[in-house]
This record gives structure tokens, C-alpha cells and sequence, in this order.
């Protein structure tokens, strides 16, 4: 059985387990990030430095991923991809225990562990998802796997700052750390059933950038990591900066800025299955990929009119809209990539794309600090992502057009037909 293929009908308590592990995976993963930017305004002023450093932090841990996405698939090949997810969290639980000495210069330290850590869940979890589900469902299991990213988000605006004022944010940390110890060992028990294929031949054979040429060779792939590159340069900076915005031009408190953001990412959670869910149903993830790119488009450029004389209900209703469509798209779009890459190369087309996409969290956050700089405003500087997002529908548009089949040359036609006449 290949790295990447599908056994037949598998038990229906494998696929719910699989679904469940690598989701609650993915939650445990993310805490690890998330639990900076919405804990920022506090760690700033412990700490001595401006919050809207964060973002630099954030460009940082994606880095760290983009860079190491692209080997991921051959620690699938050789551990397994539960192995290598375990391995993930280990990374996540020790940069937490580490971000705790309070040294400024550790948190560098900090973010390289978590990218690492990072970079190993998407193949890992694509791996095991393809060889587990079925593919008429591929969006929507995709996107359940996924949501655990906003679910995070969820947790931890809902809770970290509330801890942190209450408790001291070391206790935040705390709370990252034993969620992702938990569920690595809780992983433990499906390790030998799920890492039966692994083995060290396949890992030898692949080059380590083999995942990068793949995704650059296929143009439809090629277009889909550009469109992740700018949809997700938009969602960081969305996930990095709102509380910031809502605390210091929206005059919100820490904890009242934290339970909007904890809302908008419970919305982006049910918009991210919906989503998988139509695109199975229209089945052209295409067209509801391009529509949540076009709502994002138009809520950057509403960002950028908001004053502090909007009613709180308006701005409320931006940011959830806002949350919603730019979460929404990450599942659709790792579906989609399984389904366009060939044969018993799904983890490795993943990591390749990955890299893409994690590209745009490097550029995003760090880009974003700097306009801000120039501008001195959080919600211009928004609104200038309304271009970053219009790139991201460009490319996807130019990835619909190279997966159409192309049309015989007249030669061929004329060759074709008489072959028809034999």
C-alpha cells in the first residue's frame, strides 16, 4: 500500500477516531500561538515592549513552519504520521515550559519550536485523513479537521486573558502546555494501527524539497498555494491584530475585546465546516473558495472606514463577517489539494503547499506592523489588505484556468478523427 492511499471501507470507528485525533491535534497545536497575540496588550507591559511587536513574533513561528514544511512528509514516511504529529506537540509543550522564564531573547527560541511543531501537523493529519475517509465527504472532513485552528482561537481569547489578569499569563502558558501533552498521549493508543506504513524506503527515495517541485510542476496546485499565500496573509493579520485594534481604537476592554474575538473564531469554526460542506454538495470548492475571498475583500475595505463614531453593533457585525469568511476558507482548500495531487502523493504535495501557505503568515503579521508604522492606524492599515485579498482571488481564478482541459491543436483534431473513422 502506497504512502498516501485509501483502504477500503475503513471501520466507521477508525474514521471518527482519526477525524477526532487529528483535530483535537490540531486545537492543541495552535493554542500554542494563538495564546500570544490575545495576551499581548498584558505581556507587552510585562515584558517592556510594544504589543504590535507581536506580529513580528508571529511572522517568526510561520517562518520557522514554511521552512520546515516542505521535509514534513519524509518524517511522515519514516515515523508515521502519528509519530509525527506526537512529535509536533512535544515541541509545543516545550517552547511553552521555555516561553516561562520570562526572557525576552527566549521567546525567539519560543517561536522556532513552534513552527517546528507547526509544520509537522498538516501533512501528518492529511496523511491519515486520505488513507481513512471517504472521498465523497473529502471537504467537509477536511474542514472539520481544520476548524480545530479557530477553535483554538476560540479557547484562548475566551480564556487566556482572563487568566492572565487573574492568575498571572505564566498560567496561560501552563494551560497551552497540558493540553498538548494530553493529547499526545492520549494519541499513544492508535499509534501502532495508524504508522503501519512507515518505513524508511520511502522517506530515502524523496528528495527534501520534492514537495516544492511538486506544487510548482502542477499549475492548478501551483495557483491553489498562491491563493493560500494572500488568504492567509490577511487571516493573520485579522487573528494577530484584532484584539490590539478593539483595545486601543475601539476603546474595549482586554477581557471585552477577548470574548469578541473568542465569538468571531466560534463563527469562523461553523463557517469553516459550512463551507467544506457546500463545496461537497456544488462540488466546485473553486467558486466557494472564490467567494469567501470576494466577502474578505469587501470587509478590509469597510475596516478601513470604521471610526470611533460607529455604533459598537456595526463594528461588531464587521469583525464576526469579517472572521467568518476569512477562516472559513483553510479545509476547502487542503481538500482541494488532495484532490488534484497525483497518486500516493498527498502528504507530500501538502507540505509543498503548506509552505505557501505559511509564507503569507511570514509576510502578513511583519508587514503589517511595518504599514502600521507608517500609517498609525489599525483600521487603514486593513483596509489596505483589500488588495492582498483581490491578489488571492486573481490567483485562484488563474488555477481554474489551468485545470481546464485543454482544447486539440487543429492537427490533432484532424489525427483524433480519423483515429474515430479506423
Amino acid at each position: 500500500m502506497s504512502a498516501d492511499s485509501t483502504p477500503v471501507r475503513p471501520p466507521r470507528s477508525t474514521v471518527i477516531a482519526v477525524i477526532a485525533a487529528t483535530t483535537a491535534a490540531q486545537v492543541a497545536s495552535v493554542m500554542g500561538v494563538t495564546v500570544f497575540p490575545v495576551i499581548a496588550p498584558e505581556l507587552a507591559v510585562n515584558l517592556g515592549v510594544e504589543p504590535s511587536l507581536v506580529g513580528y513574533q508571529i511572522s517568526l513561528i510561520y517562518g520557522v513552519a514554511m521552512a520546515a514544511s516542505p521535509f514534513m512528509s519524509n518524517m511522515v514516511a519514516r515515523w508515521g504520521a502519528c509519530r509525527t504529529i506526537q512529535a509536533g506537540l512535544g515541541l509545543g509543550a516545550l517552547a511553552m515550559l521555555l516561553a516561562m522564564s520570562s526572557n525576552l531573547a527566549a521567546l525567539a527560541v519560543v517561536s522556532a519550536l513552534l513552527g517546528l511543531g507547526m509544520a509537522a501537523m498538516p501533512p501528518a493529519s492529511a496523511h491519515l485523513l486520505f488513507r481513512f475517509t471517504p472521498h465523497r465527504h473529502r471537504n467537509l472532513i477536511f474542514s472539520l479537521k481544520q476548524s480545530g485552528i479557530p477553535l483554538a482561537w476560540v479557547l484562548m481569547a475566551a480564556a487566556a486573558p482572563a487568566i492572565t489578569l487573574g492568575f498571572g499569563w505564566q498560567w496561560a502558558l501552563a494551560l497551552v502546555l497540558g493540553t498538548a501533552l494530553a493529547a499526545a498521549v492520549t494519541m499513544q493508543r492508535w499509534r501502532e494501527d495508524w504508522d503501519c506504513d512507515r518505513g524508511t524506503a520511502a522517506a530515502q527515495s524523496r528528495s527534501l524539497a520534492a514537495g516544492l517541485a511538486l506544487v510548482w510542476r502542477y499549475p492548478p496546485l501551483r495557483w491553489l498555494a498562491v491563493m493560500s499565500f494572500f488568504y492567509t496573509f490577511v487571516q493573520l493579520c485579522l487573528a494577530t491584530f484584532a484584539v490590539t485594534l478593539l483595545v486601543q481604537e475601539a476603546r474595549y476592554s482586554l477581557v471585552g475585546a477577548g470574548l469578541l474575538f473568542s465569538l468571531t473564531n466560534a463563527l469562523g469554526v461553523a463557517a469553516r465546516i459550512l463551507a467544506g460542506r457546500l463545496a461537497d454538495f456544488i462540488a466546485d470548492s473553486a467558486r466557494v473558495l472564490a467567494v469567501l475571498g470576494t466577502v474578505m475583500m469587501m470587509c478590509c475595505i469597510a475596516l478601513g472606514f470604521v471610526s470611533p463614531a460607529w455604533p459598537g453593533w456595526a463594528l461588531t457585525t464587521l469583525i464576526l463577517l469579517f472572521g467568518a469568511s476569512a477562516i472559513a476558507w483553510n479545509g476547502v482548500f487542503l481538500a482541494e489539494v488532495a484532490r488534484r495531487t497525483p497518486a500516493g502523493q498527498v502528504s507530500i504535495a501538502t507540505g509543498g503547499a503548506m509552505a505557501w501557505t505559511y509564507g503569507g503568515v511570514l509576510a502578513g503579521p511583519a508587514l503589517f506592523a511595518t504599514a502600521y508604522k507608517l500609517v498609525g492606524s489599525y483600521t487603514t492599515t486593513f483596509g489596505l489588505l483589500a488588495v492582498v485579498t483581490a491578489a488571492g482571488v486573481v490567483a485562484l481564478r488563474a488555477g481554474a484556468i489551468a485545470a481546464r482541459p485543454r482544447p486539440l491543436q487543429r492537427g490533432a483534431r484532424r489525427e483524433k478523427a480519423r483515429s474515430n473513422r479506423r
